[in-house]
C-alpha cells in the first residue's frame, strides 16, 4: 500500500478522532467511581461492580464490532459508516451517566450506573473500533504506524487534558459549601453536557477529514460468508491462535489492570491521601496528563535509540510504575513532609509526571505493535482483519481497566475512604490502608506484564520479512494455500 494516504491532513484528522475516547476515558476512569461513591453515596464495591458488568457487554460488542466492520460493504467503505453513527448515542448516554435522578437509593443508583455505563461503552465501541482499525490500513510502514499511533495517543491525551482542565477550572470549582469542588453535585450536569458535545464534534471531524481516503482503503472480501454465531466465534478467537498476539495481549492485560486502578484511585489520593485543594488538583491533573502527551511524539525516537518496540515497552513500563508508586511508598515509610507542606505538591507532581511520560510511550507502542500483528495474521490466514484485532485489544484493555476500577472500589471501601462526604477528613488509618492496598499492587502487576511482553518476537527485521512475503503473494510469486 502506498503511504500517500498518510498526508498531514489525514494524519491530523485521524488523530483528532481519538480525543473522543480520551474525553470519555478521563471522565470515566478518574471521576466516575468517585462521583458515584463520594458524591452520590453508592458503595465503592457496587460502583466497581457496575463497571465490571458493563465490561461483560464489551466482551461481545468489541470483537463483534471489529468483525462487522471488517465485513461491512457500503459506498462509504467498511469503517466510516460506523464512525458517523456512533457519535449521538454515545453523547446522550454519557450525559445521562453523570446526571442520575435524585433519591434512587443504592439499588437504583447501581442500576442507573450499570445501564448507562453499558450504553456509553457500547456506543463508543461503534465508533472507536473501526477508527482504530484504520491505523493499520492507512499505511504498512513500520515507522509510519508508530507515528499514527503516537498521534492517536497524543490526541487521546488532549481529550484527557480537556477534561482535567475544564473540570476543576469551570465545573468543579471550590465554593464555601464545597471547598473541594469535586464533591459538589451541581457541577456534574454542565460537565457532562459540555464534554458530550465536544465528543460529537471531534468524532465527526475525524470521519469527514478521512472520508476521501475511503476508495483507497482495503474493502471487505467479496467472498466473505454471511454472519453466523459459530463463524464469528471462530474468527474472534483467531487472533489468540497467533502466539505473538497471545503474549502481547496477556502482558497488556496486566498493565492495563495496573493503570486502570491508578486512574480510578487517583482522585481519592489527591483529595484525601495528599489532601490537595481543588486548585492544586486542577493544576496537577493537567500537568500529569500533559507529560503523557509530550512524551508521545518522542516514541519513535526512543524506539530508535533502544532498538526495538518490545524492549522499549519493557523499559518504559518499569519506569512508569516505579515513579507512579514512589511517593506513596515514601509516605508510608514516613519519609515525606506532612500534608500541607509547600514542597509536597511539587514532589508528588514531578514524580507523577515522570511516570506518566513512561506510560505515554508504553500505550503508544501497544497500538503500533498491534498494527504489525495484523500483518502476521494476514501471512498466516491470508485475509486482513484489522478490525477484529483492534476490537479484541480494545476488549482486553477495557476488561483490564474494569478490573482495575473494581479493585479501586474495593480499596476505597476497605480503607473507609468511600464513606467520606463533604468536609469529612480521612483518618491516618484510612490513608495507611489505602496506600498499602495500592502501591505494592502497581509494582507486582507491572512485573507480570513484563514477563509476557518479553516473549514478543516480531522485531523490525521479522516485520520486513512478513511484508516481503505478503507483497510476493499479492504479485503472484507465492502460491497461496487453499
Amino acid at each position: 500500500m502506498s503511504n500517500s494516504l498518510t498526508t498531514t491532513r489525514v494524519k491530523f484528522a485521524f488523530g483528532v478522532g481519538q480525543m473522543a475516547e480520551g474525553i470519555k476515558n478521563c471522565a470515566v476512569a478518574v471521576f466516575l467511581i468517585f462521583f458515584y461513591t463520594n458524591v452520590m453515596g453508592l458503595s465503592g464495591t457496587l460502583a466497581g461492580s457496575a463497571l465490571m458488568i458493563a465490561l461483560c457487554f464489551d466482551a461481545v460488542s468489541d470483537p463483534l464490532m471489529g468483525y462487522i466492520s471488517d465485513s461491512f460493504k457500503s459506498r462509504w467503505g467498511r469503517r466510516h459508516p460506523f464512525m458517523y453513527a456512533g457519535a449521538i448515542p454515545m453523547a446522550i448516554s454519557f450525559y445521562c451517566l453523570f446526571v442520575p435522578p435524585d433519591n434512587l437509593g443504592q439499588t437504583g443508583l447501581f442500576i442507573w450506573m450499570t445501564v448507562f455505563t453499558i450504553l456509553t461503552r457500547v456506543s463508543m465501541t461503534i465508533y472507536s473500533v473501526p477508527h482504530m482499525a484504520m491505523n493499520a490500513e492507512l499505511t504498512n510502514d513500520y515507522g509510519e504506524r508508530t507515528t499514527l499511533s503516537a498521534l492517536r495517543m497524543f490526541f487521546s491525551m488532549m481529550g484527557f487534558l480537556a477534561v482535567a482542565i475544564g473540570s476543576f477550572n469551570y465545573f468543579l470549582v471550590a465554593t464555601p459549601e464545597f471547598p473541594k469542588g469535586q464533591l459538589n453535585p451541581a457541577g456534574y450536569p454542565p460537565f457532562a453536557l459540555t464534554f458530550a458535545i465536544l465528543m460529537v464534534v471531534v468524532i465527526w471531524y475525524s470521519a469527514l477529514g478521512t472520508h476521501h481516503t475511503i476508495p483507497f482503503l482495503p474493502q471487505a472480501p467479496k467472498n466473505k460468508k454471511p454472519f453466523s454465531p459459530g463463524r464469528f466465534l471462530a474468527d474472534m478467537t483467531s487472533p489468540f491462535r497467533v502466539r505473538s498476539f497471545r503474549v502481547v495481549a496477556t502482558g497488556m492485560v496486566f498493565y492495563y489492570i495496573m493503570y486502570g486502578g491508578i486512574n480510578a484511585v487517583s482522585l481519592y489520593l489527591y483529595t484525601y491521601f495528599w489532601d490537595f485543594s481543588s486548585q492544586q488538583i486542577g493544576i496537577l491533573l493537567p500537568i500529569s496528563l500533559l507529560t503523557i502527551a509530550l512524551a508521545v511524539p518522542f516514541t519513535r525516537k526512543v524506539v530508535r535509540i533502544i532498538g526495538e518496540k518490545r524492549d522499549t515497552w519493557i523499559i518504559c513500563s518499569i519506569w512508569a510504575s516505579f515513579f507512579l508508586s514512589l511517593m506513596i511508598f515514601l509516605r508510608l515509610f514516613g519519609l515525606l513532609p506532612e500534608n500541607g507542606h509547600p514542597s509536597l505538591f511539587y514532589l508528588v507532581g514531578i514524580t507523577i509526571a515522570l511516570g506518566q511520560m513512561g506510560y505515554g510511550i508504553v500505550i503508544t507502542l501497544g497500538t503500533s505493535i498491534l498494527a504489525d500483528l495484523t500483518d502476521e495474521h494476514e501471512r498466516i490466514y491470508h485475509t486482513r482483519q484489522e478490525g477484529l484485532y483492534y476490537g479484541a485489544m480494545s476488549l482486553m484493555q477495557k476488561m483490564s481497566s474494569g478490573v482495575g476500577s473494581l479493585l479501586a472500589g474495593v480499596m476505597a471501601d476497605f480503607s473507609g475512604i468511600s464513606k467520606l462526604r463533604g468536609t469529612d477528613i480521612a483518618t491516618p488509618e484510612n490513608l495507611t490502608l489505602l496506600g498499602w492496598s495500592m502501591a505494592p499492587v502497581v509494582i507486582v502487576v507491572t512485573l507480570l506484564a513484563v514477563l509476557f511482553i518479553r516473549q514478543y518476537d516480531i522485531d523490525r527485521a521479522r516485520l520486513k520479512e512478513i511484508l516481503v512475503e505478503l507483497a510476493e503473494r499479492k504479485s503472484g510469486n507465492v502460491e497461496v494455500a487453499s
